[in-house]
């Protein structure tokens, strides 16, 4: 028997059956082919990120805004306060790296995201071992970027995506507490990566293959930075994001390290909440050596005049300095 006449089997059947149903029930209302096929195909609950942000509340409107005549006393008018985001929550996390990695998230999720999601939340090992290898470098980013704001993975999900080139499409974004940058990550990953390009040469040495990108972003939030990690960041690094740490960093050491730093992103440290911080912590920081940097960050951090000064001496075009 031929697969179209099981099919058309199959189909009488089930009209019979649902024919033989409505007949019991007494009910004369029939299914319309057009709506079923309109019909959603995922699960309504599939999704339970917080896809819908609660609304920005908007502060008081001046009640002597229009109002004509002179202007009314300051204590009078209405001042507008400022709009508090909690630490730690997935609007916080999506403002924040919002400098550094632009995230869209759209009303209603992609079905690439709503995947990525579903396998997130395999156990760690069947994940690492089924599921990483199959994903392609621009997927692994997506998905860490996903979860970074969402529900940010744990060290044992985390780092297989990095294998074996050490990054994920040249970035790397670490979300603690769940998960640190081990203290000799770069010095491991630099080791690997030589190993594993080796190897490749020597099996095909005439092949004309495009050799891994070498990393290019690292993003740290909420967690910390050792120094002996910040001697071994790589100095290809182009856009460089330390948010909300938990200790301080010899952030002078940072223009020998990662002199190609385009985007520098300090926001949300807690260590540089006022102007004499700042003038410390930058105090004996070589700005000079940093030519192409173009942004700096320092959202709910304190710059004062002297060190805009000393960023900006030299330069044909002024750093962007993002303070909100």
């Amino acid at each position: 028997m031929s697969q179209d006449r099981v099919n058309d089997l199959l189909h009488t059947l089930r009209g019979e059956q649902f024919r033989h149903a409505q007949n019991l029930r007494r009910s004369r209302a029939h299914v319309s082919a057009t709506i079923a096929r309109t019909l959603p195909s995922l699960p309504i609950d599939l999704d339970s990120y917080s896809y819908f942000p609660p609304p920005k509340p908007s502060p008081p409107p001046s009640a002597y805004k229009n109002t004509p005549g002179p202007l009314p006393p300051k204590s009078w008018t209405l001042t507008k306060q400022p709009i508090q985001v909690p630490s730690n929550t997935p609007p916080w996390r999506a403002r924040a790296l919002s400098l550094v990695v632009p995230l869209q998230t759209p009303k209603v999720p992609t079905l690439a995201s709503l995947c990525l999601r579903i396998l997130a939340a395999l156990p760690p090992q069947e994940f690492a071992e089924d599921i990483v290898p199959w994903l392609a470098p621009h997927l692994r980013r997506d998905l860490i970027r996903l979860s970074a704001v969402h529900a940010p993975l744990p060290g044992p999900k985390l780092w297989p995506l990095y294998d074996p080139d050490g990054h994920a499409d040249t970035e790397v974004l670490v979300v603690g507490p769940h998960a640190t940058l081990r203290d000799d990550y770069f010095i491991r990953s630099s080791g690997s990566a030589a190993t594993t390009t080796a190897s490749d040469s020597d099996d095909d040495w005439d092949a004309d293959k495009p050799g891994a990108e070498p990393l290019s972003t690292l993003i740290l939030m909420s967690t910390r930075l050792a120094t002996s990690t910040l001697h071994s960041l790589p100095p290809t690094l182009t856009r460089l994001a330390l948010l909300n740490l938990s200790m301080p960093v010899p952030l002078h050491r940072l223009p020998n390290t990662c002199p190609l730093l385009v985007l520098l992103d300090l926001s949300y440290n807690t260590w540089l909440t006022t102007e004499d911080e700042t003038d410390r912590a930058f105090e004996r920081v070589d700005w000079a050596r940093w030519g192409a940097l173009r942004v700096l960050g320092l959202r709910e951090c304190a710059m004062s005049s002297m060190v805009r000064v000393r960023l900006n001496k030299g330069r044909w075009d002024d750093v962007e300095v993002v303070l909100q």
